[in-house]
């Protein structure tokens, strides 16, 4: 290798890693907190997505399951859909879109259609969505299709990250720092769609992650937490991204009612 190709490569590697530490950093969970004297959080719900928004939040994360009927709606799971709708006796039934709609979140907050939540994201452009769950390209473009350049996908293999790129989405890798050594490696020689982007849990290995990123930049999302102190030992550090709950973007506290 050249002098030359050297110096080209080390520019493009550090002009990745400043892109990774001005990537914006906080991501509302569940679509944030709908409130906490309730305890509503992880909710999915329409009131948390607008107050998200309201609040600064310029990435709001939202799972989704699917309707008897297919259709995507806002929801971790139909478990604890029930859960949070108050009648967990009903286990994991799947509801039809119309039942889902009848529901309230926590007594109050309201359901709502993935169709629904892009119309919000059309009329908030800033604002990007973040989903994990579903990593099928088929399903998410029954409603996400339009807007596929400000939506960001969990990826749960490596053949559903390189679709989601392809088709234009931005694609996360979900991995475990534990085993990440190994898939940076082989994504290394591949070289087909280098992996830029992990989702990773706070439970993990930060000096072997920071370890990892000097052999290849990469960003790191990581769930969940509402702890100051994390967060300041962590985020633009080791990680680059934290999902919460409680997290005022226009106060900068971790106190939802401030």
């Amino acid at each position: 290798m050249n002098k030359l190709t050297l110096i080209i490569l080390f520019i493009v590697l550090h002009t990745l890693h400043v892109n990774a530490q001005t990537f914006p950093n906080y991501i509302a969970h569940g679509g944030g907190a709908a409130g906490v004297i309730e305890n509503c959080t992880y909710s999915n719900s329409k009131e948390a997505i607008l107050q998200s928004i309201e609040r600064g939040y310029t990435f709001i994360e939202i799972d989704m399951d699917t309707t008897s009927e297919g259709i995507l709606v806002a929801s971790h799971d139909w478990k604890s859909f029930h859960i949070n709708t108050r009648r967990p006796e009903l286990g994991d039934s799947m509801f039809s879109v119309e039942s889902f709609k009848s529901e309230l979140i926590c007594g109050k907050h309201t359901p709502i259609t993935i169709d629904e939540v892009v119309e919000i994201l059309l009329e908030h452009p800033s604002v990007f969505l973040i989903t994990d769950k579903i990593s099928n390209v088929d399903i998410l473009d029954r409603s996400l299709s339009g807007i596929r350049d400000r939506v960001y996908v969990e990826a749960f293999s490596m053949e559903d990250f390189i679709r989601l790129r392809e088709v234009g989405y931005h694609p996360m890798y979900s991995q475990r720092a534990e085993n990440l050594a190994w898939l940076i490696v082989e994504n290394l020689l591949d070289g087909t769609a280098r992996i830029d982007f992990i989702v990773d849990d706070t439970n993990d290995n930060f000096k072997e992650i920071s370890r990892l990123r000097c052999l290849m930049p990469f960003k790191v999302a990581m769930y969940t937490s509402n702890s100051k102190d994390f967060v300041d030992e962590h985020l633009g550090k080791d990680i680059d991204l934290i999902y919460t709950d409680y997290y005022n973007p226009q106060t900068g506290r971790f106190n939802w009612d401030e």
